[in-house]
């Protein structure tokens, strides 16, 4: 009956319904019980009571860091005065990015790091975490962090400082960057997931690279927020690698960017994709050829990228929701949501270039909901294609396939035939190889087309199991059939035949026995009329073997 609910699945339904009101009743009910802490640990942050002098000498405090303070050139520094309640910690570690630090204490330099960067003109990979520990501090000691940009918009910035025990400081630092550590790691996770199904779709359509361009953007994302994490400091301090997940992985989101939105475009050619291939291709060659030689940092450049991602999430935005596919989708209002979030996301990126204080730490909750909705939309349209590709193979499968015995029809053979291109198809020498059956007329007439048919499809079966690996078959006629092999032996052709005339002998219809002739030429085909002459050849070779079988029966 239509519309009848499976037990099973209904069984299924109400048992996940339970177990789901069951986790949201804990949650809700137990939100007030103690919690259970095997790490106990206090927060090491140290951004508070900090202060700098202006140009006139006076004392001017910090309310918090991170901060950016007005300098004249690329030097500036910022002052502590401890207290005895901070006496007694052992270390202190703050980051930094582009800038020469000393780290002093009672004006004695207690830590210093200079950058240096290969090749020069590449300034900007400098991101570091100045870790040390301190020695005994006096009650009223004064604590300076001074440092020297080596880029110009690094002057004056300080990122938050952390002061206490070794251990503590790291879990804090670890806690604080979790989330983009963690979401970077999933995009590169599902990045190669979605490599993989690529690979699995591509032999299905070879022309459609959905999957992989977006594959390929997951990848890029996924290495950003690992760098944007800082996290990876702690992994690797080879500074050249960290700029390259940091920089270059960025200067290509724009690129992978086009060739995603490219491939679910339904007008490939339109003058909105020209425009914006060429002027993601100006501008990320601008970003790079002005990092490369030294004239701007790449820091200083980088909106131009995230401006061409905004632009990118609109254009995808309009024109998926005109498809018919995503109109009648379930997931067509959480696309449209995660779109809207995405667009949001890249612009405030590219004013945070302006001003830091702007953007805010939502990015990567809405980076994740953003690829998550879009890796699903994107199933669902391959998920479709892949659908209506089958349905393809099916009808491709009916017209040039014999429905009675499997094998090629005269559909398949005249587009083969007609369609025979020398630089297209493999080379060399072919051997054509054509089958007729002996008094399959004599068959129908006394015993009906039923058992004529049976009789074919007998025949057929011998040919597959002797020449179904070595080449193709071909029913051209009521009880003709052509077989095409490429570079095979004629010795090889030899023992085929002779198995074939075995195979016929020890056939299974045993109440209707019959018999075939056969003949065969060998050549190299350069153009549809080798293959009609071949044809003709090996026509007239298995006629005169029809002729020499009927002669000795008789």
């Amino acid at each position: 009956m239509k519309g009848k609910i499976n037990p099973k699945s209904l069984v299924l339904r109400i048992l996940l319904t339970a177990l789901i009101l069951t986790g949201i009743y804990v949650l809700l009910i137990g939100h007030n019980t103690t919690d259970a802490r095997i790490i106990h640990y206090q927060e090491k942050f140290f951004n508070k009571g900090w202060f700098y002098y202006d140009k006139e000498g006076n004392e001017i405090a910090i309310d918090s860091l991170p901060v950016h303070i007005q300098t004249d050139g690329m030097k500036s520094a910022i002052f502590h005065r401890l207290t005895e309640f901070e006496d007694g910690r052992t270390s202190v570690c703050f980051y930094s990015q582009h800038q020469n630090v000393k780290l002093k204490l009672n004006n004695q330099i207690i830590y210093e790091y200079k950058t240096e960067a290969v090749p020069k003109t590449i300034m900007s990979y400098r991101p570091v975490y100045n870790f040390t520990d301190l020695p005994p501090i006096p009650a009223g000691s004064l604590l300076c962090i001074e440092t020297e940009a080596v880029i110009p918009s690094s002057a004056g910035d300080y990122e938050e400082v952390f002061f206490g025990d070794t251990a503590q400081i790291l879990f804090t630092i670890l806690l604080k960057h979790i989330n983009s550590f963690l979401l970077g790691v999933m995009f590169i996770v599902i990045s190669v997931l979605l490599f993989g199904t690529h690979h699995l779709f591509s032999h299905t359509n070879k022309k459609d690279y959905t999957l992989l361009h977006l594959a390929l953007l997951t990848f890029t994302i996924g290495v950003w927020q690992l760098d944007d994490s800082t996290l990876l400091l702690f992994f690797t301090g080879y500074l050249p690698l960290l700029w390259c997940c940091k920089y270059l992985s960025q200067l290509f989101i724009p690129i992978f960017t086009y060739f995603f939105v490219k491939s679910i475009s339904p007008k490939t050619n339109s003058k909105f994709l020209n425009v914006f291939f060429w002027i993601t291709i100006a501008a990320v060659a601008v970003e790079y050829i002005l990092q490369i030689t030294g004239i701007k940092a790449i820091t200083n450049t980088l909106f131009i990228s995230h401006f061409i991602y905004l632009t990118a999430c609109i254009y995808t935005l309009r024109i998926l929701f005109k498809e018919d596919w995503i109109k009648v989708s379930k997931l067509k209002y959480l696309f449209i949501g995660s779109m809207i979030l995405s667009t949001v996301i890249f612009a405030f990126t590219a004013i945070s270039m302006f001003n830091n204080k702007f953007f805010s730490s939502m990015m990567s909750f809405g980076l994740a909901f953003t690829f998550i909705s879009m890796i699903l939309i994107t199933y669902q349209k391959e998920l479709k294609l892949f659908e209506e590709m089958n349905l393809v193979n099916m009808y491709k499968h009916l017209a040039f396939v014999d429905i009675a015995t499997g094998v090629n029809n005269k559909t398949a053979w005249y587009t083969l035939v007609e369609n025979f291109n020398e630089t297209t198809r493999p080379q060399g020498e072919y051997c054509m190889i054509v089958f007729d059956m002996n008094n399959l007329k004599k068959l129908n007439d006394n015993f009906g087309h039923l058992i004529g048919d049976k009789v074919i499809k007998s025949f057929c079966e011998c040919l597959i199991k002797i020449f179904g690996t070595n080449g193709a078959i071909y029913r051209i006629g009521g009880d003709e059939f052509v077989c095409i092999c490429h570079n095979i032996s004629r010795e090889k052709v030899q023992k085929l035949l002779q198995k074939f005339d075995e195979s016929v002998l020890t056939q299974e219809e045993t109440e209707h026995k019959f018999s075939a002739a056969y003949g065969y030429e060998f050549f190299t085909p350069h153009s549809p009329a080798d293959f009609k002459k071949a044809l003709n050849a090996a026509d007239e070779k298995m006629y005169n073997a029809k002729v020499a079988m009927k002669a000795a029966r008789e």
